[in-house]
């Protein structure tokens, strides 16, 4: 892989190719045989002779570098609940440049889900395009991902506690009361071209119930060694291991069932549903 400037941070430092490479090493993204990526490369000031697509191609390169047989990232549009039609080919992601610029590489297949799609490349495509029509449940990509063997999720210049999706998963595999599948309609075209009306649900939180801001998850995956976090240039990168989270998110929710929430949620459960603006998280 040939040295090249990527970014730099505060102190002066370069983060190349090679450098970002070696810090994926240390953190173990390498050792997987499916990596789904969050992102937001704030690892210091962008290289800007290369352009923008420049630097995504160089983080990506970095990445496929480690030889992982199968990448993912996601590309949500949460475009149900937002009154918009989805295309599978056009409807841009909200969730970061690099996420875009992985989902429109010519290797890449993206799943037709219209509310949290995915983007794969490699050798397990079929997590993106064999989903069902739940967004988070039974046949998800979360589902067929923790049916695999070694599954990890490697964190570019983000927190596990600002984006982790996958808990919201565990949350539907363990039942907790707070949410609830909500179905959404609207139309979706694949990648032939072809459109037709569809219906997917979400699994979304009841009113007055409000997600936690505290990073406490975040804090106990390092403690116990589900996580490994290394610094890169003004960030950090952090792999998580799936099995690992799953089980202890599981014990920590079965111990505390508010675990996930900012407070105790108001009863009886209230399920009006508005959105406000761009719904772009849950």
């Amino acid at each position: 892989m040939a040295e090249q400037v990527l970014f730099q941070d505060a102190s002066g430092q370069l983060v190349t190719r090679s450098t970002l490479r070696a810090a994926l090493e240390a953190c173990g993204a390498a050792d997987a045989d499916v990596l789904f990526i969050h992102s937001d490369l704030t690892f210091g000031q962008p290289n800007l002779s290369l352009g923008r697509r420049g630097i995504m191609a160089g983080v990506l390169d970095a990445v496929r570098s480690l030889g992982v047989g199968t990448l993912i990232v996601p590309t949500f549009t949460f475009s149900f609940p937002n009154g918009r039609d989805y295309d599978v080919q056009k409807s841009k992601t909200k969730m970061g440049a690099f996420n875009e610029y992985f989902r429109r590489q010519p290797e890449a297949v993206r799943s037709l889900d219209p509310m949290m799609s995915v983007a794969a490349m490699g050798e397990k495509r079929y997590l993106a395009t064999d989903v069902g029509h739940e967004s988070i449940g039974k046949g998800c990509t979360f589902d067929l991902l923790h049916q695999e063997a070694r599954v990890k999720f490697l964190f570019l210049g983000v927190r596990p506690a600002m984006c982790f999706t996958y808990t919201h998963y565990i949350e539907y595999a363990l039942h907790v009361p707070y949410r609830y599948n909500r179905a959404f309609t609207g139309k979706v075209t694949a990648a032939d071209g072809t459109t037709r009306e569809e219906t997917y649900e979400l699994f979304v939180r009841y009113a007055g119930v409000e997600p936690t801001d505290r990073d406490d998850f975040e804090q106990a995956l390092l403690h116990t060694g589900a996580a490994k976090k290394v610094s890169c240039g003004d960030s950090f990168l952090y792999v998580v291991e799936e099995k690992a989270s799953y089980a202890l998110l599981v014990e920590k929710i079965r111990l505390d069932p508010l675990y996930m929430l900012a407070h105790d949620y108001p009863r009886p459960l209230d399920d009006r549903f508005e959105v406000t603006g761009e719904m772009v998280a849950l």
